[in-house]
């Protein structure tokens, strides 16, 4: 999801802070071990919304895509945890027509 400013569309603070916890869970071995120990503890005190914390915890692709989750990182994300590439696809094909109205 988009936020607006006066010149360009930018990320939304939620966008940044899904990067963020993508980047860090899979660069940093201690959060990585912290995230997937407990996803619902380590996502509680993340300053991210309710829906956030939700499809990130469920890892939910298409409401992570929607949200404004780096595709990059999203990707990257989803081989830490194995999810095989056509059910990569088949999340974002579902939430294809939602993602730039």
């Amino acid at each position: 999801m988009m936020a607006r400013n006066w010149v360009l569309d930018v990320p939304t603070d939620d966008a940044y802070r899904i990067g963020r916890i993508l980047f860090d869970v899979q660069h940093d071995r201690a959060e990585e071990a912290r995230f997937f120990a407990d996803p619902a503890a380590y996502l509680a005190s993340a300053d991210i919304s309710e829906g956030a914390r939700k499809a990130l915890a469920e890892t939910d692709i298409g409401a992570l895509y929607l949200l404004g989750a780096n595709p990059y990182l999203l990707r990257a994300y989803c081989l830490q945890l194995r999810v095989p590439e056509a059910k990569y696809l088949a999340a974002l094909r579902a939430v294809e027509g939602q993602a730039h109205g």
